[in-house]
């Protein structure tokens, strides 16, 4: 926060700010790492590494936190 702020309310919408572009920030990476994460599985399956009830098993977790962070954040 820079030392040019002149009021209180000032302050508070930039702390406002800044606090949203870190959550909109962790929420991308979040996302991007599970997204990836899923990927790789599909990748796996795509090669008959995993049988499609592995595959399932894995990724419906995945699935639900991708789901639960949509939301929340």
């Amino acid at each position: 926060m820079s030392y040019t702020a002149t009021t209180i309310s000032e302050h508070i919408w930039n702390e406002g700010v800044i606090e949203g572009e870190i959550k909109g920030e962790i929420k991308g990476e979040i996302k991007g790492e599970i997204k990836g994460q899923i990927k790789i599985l599909e990748s796996l399956y795509l090669s008959t590494v995993l049988s499609k009830e592995q595959f399932e098993m894995m990724v419906e977790p995945l699935r639900k936190q991708l789901e639960k962070i949509q939301c929340v954040l």
